[in-house]
């Protein structure tokens, strides 16, 4: 129980002093301070060294194949009684059966714990990727998954330049985009891995394309979280032993996630929670490979129109 007030302590001054965070996430915090108060949920696998273990490494995940078989929808499938999101990982989470199959009136509670229970995100992803969208739709119950990038989520946990999913103002920006996926692997310079250089580099791309595409183009400090974690994400859950160290993003595992939905062959969960400094640290050097900063904490007048980011990157000069 001591680990539980802990827990929920820092949780709560997270939400308070984050520079990631804003009043919607404060509300999800009180809305969803449930999920904190079960021991079976919400509640990250601790890392303990020991002399014969001393660094935390990368285990395969146990799946029961009874409960937890692979069934790939996308969104309206059975005549639009499923329900689908613009995230691979979500979708991968309901094509698992770790969240309900219908991707429909899915709970805070049952999320995070999915989040936790494949991936070992961190409680402070958890409060930046998963609660905001719950606050923002009011929603302390469940959500539909394309709600996740529907009009209220733009701009909060949904917006332009996205790897591979359409922007809201030019159409469907739920479903795949070939064109944008296939986009994204070229940028590999091996032909087997990506590296944060070759990701900064696609992020850097859509970015243009959106300006130059989208009539109702902003790329606020937030905006350019949105977009550029969802790169570190891939690093920080899928990246393992490789050419590229410990972090090495293979195609083949960036294919299995985007165009299957569904968790790599070769996928294992980490023993060390997946939690925000280190996602930062990921796209800290990207943004630098491009060549500009994130403002932190966001500025209060971070929506009004501006763009962050340059047209010409650093790494083009």
């Amino acid at each position: 129980m001591l680990q539980l007030r802990v827990l929920n302590t820092l949780l709560y001054l997270l939400l308070l002093f984050s520079s990631l965070l804003d009043s919607s996430s404060a509300y999800a915090y009180l809305s969803h301070q449930e999920v904190l108060s079960d021991p079976q949920s919400a509640r990250c696998d601790p890392f303990t060294p020991t002399p014969e273990h001393p660094i935390p490494r990368k285990l395969p995940l146990s799946i029961d194949p009874k409960v937890n078989y692979y069934k790939h929808y996308v969104n309206g499938s059975r005549y639009g009684a499923y329900r689908r999101s613009s995230c691979p990982a979500v979708n991968m989470l309901a094509n698992r059966g770790y969240i309900n199959r219908s991707g429909r009136n899915i709970t805070v509670a049952e999320l995070t714990k999915a989040f936790i229970d494949v991936f070992n995100f961190g409680i402070d992803q958890i409060v930046t990727v998963v609660c905001p969208n719950f606050a923002v739709h009011r929603r302390p119950i469940g959500i539909d998954l394309d709600q996740f990038n529907d009009d209220k989520a733009q701009h909060v946990v949904n917006g332009p330049a996205a790897p591979t999913r359409n922007d809201r103002e030019l159409g469907e920006n739920v479903n795949i985009n070939m064109t944008l996926f296939n986009s994204l692997v070229s940028f590999s310079k091996d032909g087997v891995t990506l590296t944060p250089e070759d990701l900064a580099e696609h992020h850097h791309l859509r970015h243009n394309q959106s300006k130059r595409e989208n009539p109702k183009f902003r790329f606020s400090n937030r905006d350019a979280v949105t977009a550029l974690v969802q790169y570190s994400n891939l690093i920080g859950t899928f990246g393992r032993y490789g050419p590229n160290g410990p972090t090495t993003l293979f195609l083949e595992d960036v294919r299995t996630f985007y165009l299957a939905e569904d968790l790599p062959t070769a996928y294992q969960r980490r023993e060390l929670p997946f939690y925000s400094p280190e996602a930062n640290a990921y796209m800290d050097r990207m943004i630098e490979h491009i060549g500009f900063k994130i403002e932190r904490p966001f500025p209060p007048n971070d929506a009004d129109g501006r763009d962050v980011e340059p047209e010409k990157a650093k790494y083009e000069m």
